[in-house]
């Protein structure tokens, strides 16, 4: 059969219901010939041999079976074409799902519904005694099934007759199977095994260094084990989609990537590095290091850190740590060097002006690392080195401090206090100094607890009265509200959002009624934003009775005002009695007076050109403060009256 009659026949499966391409029995085929002319064609063709005239009968008998065989295939192959027109060939099997017979989108629907099937149940791989269950969720095994499907309808369908032949029939005699494969996601199934290496192989260890005083080793490798990855992804892969779900995997060898070799040079700069002592100098100054400091400078890595080689070709890496080298060299030269200063702001009765930075002189530790490393490690090279001094930049140089834009004051507060309780005043000017000078860039939050840091003894503080959980007690730092309730006051007034701020639970008379401020280490904080497009400045000062705060930047122009409102939800404060046995019975002693809890609203509107920007309303909840009473228990003998007499006259 030619190409082109495949070709035809292909045409009748694609459209079965075209007609067959040809003539038709009623079509025009020329002239037609008179009855006598055929008939007298006959006679002349039954007079001689028409079939392969110059043949021999036998010949002519072996060309005709032939071409009754081909004719026999040519309808058999038309009839299977047209029986499976747009379906999968008849004995078509995905893996062990049979297929035959169905559209593509139907193949597919089975092959999705009977492989998940398969997929969803865990499989067991197994090494030696240990076995672990894996899931398909945990190594995202899936089933294409769509392609699956197009593979199958394409069997049958090769391009030329013989070869599509060849595979209907094969199909009919379960020879051309499509295998049912899952794939899976390449990392997760990696850190799988890498999981199943860790517990049951051994890692290689590679080729090192020991440095213990002034004692250099050279460690040699260890050969390590771990699991062949590419047959055990394959077998896997495989198990998911079959009714064998234990797979058996093996553990390989595994290479060190630093051989013996490749950590010698290592070894040998090591030693060299410790042989003797260095001097460092710097002009006339001379300073003296000893090997047992060097020893404790040097580090190591591998070759395979930076870039990518094969295992058993990577080399010991020996260097000076930098950090090692600055954190022995700068206590020993601070006579040279020269600490960089900040540029600072500095405050005067309102005013604001700029001290300069100034530049500083220090090590350069990685420059000098790299020079002691060259002339250490060289055998026979003198052990002297001159320090690398580099200028040290401030974090705020003076053109940084310029263009902050703090140059005027926003607003201020300042609030009183006691000055006979020394612990208390002593804390109240630690947390002033703590917060001078603290910058609050263009949108940032400030934090009261983040700026300050915990009230420590370490840091100076000293225990005095602070509320706690409602009562007064004696605590580490107590006064930090005076200090809170004041830098709320000053925000206040200034027009800047308040983030955070919380009351203290007991009213407290010396405070502004309802402008009062608690804070806590890890507690109640007080946060504030800076909505201005220029820096804040928070500047302090104190005396032995007042602290003042002040806000320093560019004026953003708000204006505020405010309302206090009266004292609502008033709750009359309980009676505690202490019975007192030194006290006359029926006697009443107030020991602490009480104090009503009550409620307090304070709104602040914040104008800006006359126009309202922002309204805060900060309700404060007072808690009662119990009235404690000592009350006399003692019992008092009444007096006997006198027997004395007075005689008659």
């Amino acid at each position: 059969m030619t190409e082109s009659a495949w070709n035809d026949l292909s045409r009748i499966e694609e459209e079965p219901g075209g007609e067959p391409v040809g003539q038709s029995p009623s079509s025009d085929t020329g002239p037609r010939l008179r009855k006598s002319e055929r008939s007298s064609g006959r006679e002349r063709r039954s007079s001689r041999a028409w079939f392969l005239p110059e043949a021999s009968p036998r010949a002519r008998r072996l060309a005709i079976v032939g071409c009754v065989l081909v004719a026999i295939v040519v309808v058999a192959a038309l009839v299977d074409v047209i029986a499976s027109a747009g379906r999968v060939h008849p004995g078509v099997h995905v893996g062990d799902i049979a297929v035959g017979g169905m559209s593509r989108s139907e193949a597919a629907a089975t092959i999705r519904q009977k492989a998940g099937t398969l997929i969803s149940r865990p499989v067991t791989v197994r090494l030696d005694a240990k076995e672990w269950s894996l899931t398909s969720d945990q190594v995202g095994a899936t089933v294409d099934a769509t392609s699956l499907a197009q593979a199958a309808y394409s069997v049958g369908r090769d391009s030329g007759f013989f070869a599509a032949a060849a595979g209907r029939v094969g199909a009919w005699f379960g020879a051309r199977d499509i295998p049912l494969v899952a794939s899976t996601d390449a990392e997760l199934l990696g850190v799988f095994l890498e999981t199943v290496t860790e517990e049951a192989g051994t890692l290689a260890v590679d080729a090192s260094v020991e440095v213990s005083g002034t004692q250099v080793t050279l460690v040699p490798p260890k050969e390590g084990t771990a699991v062949e990855e590419s047959r055990a992804k394959e077998k896997i892969q495989a198990a998911f989609v079959s009714a064998d779900r234990v797979v058996d995997v093996q553990l390989a060898p595994v290479e060190a990537s630093i051989t013996e070799d490749g950590a010698k040079a290592a070894y040998e700069a090591a030693t060299a590095l410790v042989s003797g002592p260095v001097t460092l100098t710097y002009d006339a100054k001379r300073w003296e290091v000893a090997p047992e400091q060097i020893a404790k400078w040097i580090a190591f890595r591998s070759s395979a850190a930076t870039q990518s080689v094969a295992p058993g070709t990577a080399t010991l890496v020996c260097y000076l740590d930098s950090a090692e080298v600055s954190a022995t060299v700068v206590p020993l030269i601070k006579e040279v060097g020269k600490v960089a200063r900040d540029a600072t702001f500095k405050v005067s009765n309102g005013t604001v002006s700029i001290v300069p930075s100034q530049d500083g002189l220090g090590l350069d530790a990685d420059a000098l690392a790299v020079t002691l490393y060259e002339t250490l490690s060289s055998p026979g090279q003198a052990r002297t080195v001159e320090l690398a001094m580099k200028r040290v930049e401030p974090a705020i140089t003076t053109g940084d401090a310029k263009k902050m834009g703090i140059k005027e004051r926003i607003s201020t507060y300042t609030t009183d206090y006691a000055a006979s309780n020394k612990p208390r005043v002593n804390n109240i000017h630690l947390l002033a100094d703590a917060l001078d000078g603290t910058l609050v860039p263009p949108g940032g939050v400030f934090s009261f607890n983040e700026t300050i840091g915990p009230r420590t003894a370490e840091k100076g503080y000293q225990e005095a009265n602070a509320i706690v959980n409602g009562e007064l007690v004696p605590q580490l730092g107590g006064g930090v509200c005076q200090v809170g309730t004041t830098i709320f006051n000053t925000v206040f007034f200034s027009g800047l959002p308040v983030v955070e701020r919380h009351n203290h639970s007991l009213y407290i008379s010396h405070y502004p009624k309802g402008r009062d401020a608690t804070v806590s280490w890890g507690g109640p904080d007080f946060k504030f934003k800076n909505d201005t497009k220029t820096w804040v400045l928070i500047a302090t000062s104190y005396s032995s009775s007042t602290v003042t705060i002040s806000l320093y930047g560019t004026d953003p122009g708000y204006d505020v005002e405010y309302k206090t409102g009266d004292f609502t939800n008033i709750v009359k404060y309980p009676v505690e009695e202490i019975k007192d046995p030194t006290l006359p019975k029926g006697t009443r002693v107030v020991e602490e007076k009480g104090v009503n809890g009550r409620t307090i609203v304070v709104t602040r509107i914040v104008k800006k050109g006359g126009t309202i920007i922002r309204t805060d309303t900060f309700k404060s909840v007072y808690k009662p403060e119990p009235e404690v009473v000592r009350v006399g228990t003692k019992t008092v003998s009444p007096s006997k009256p006198s027997t004395s007499s007075t005689p008659a006259p």
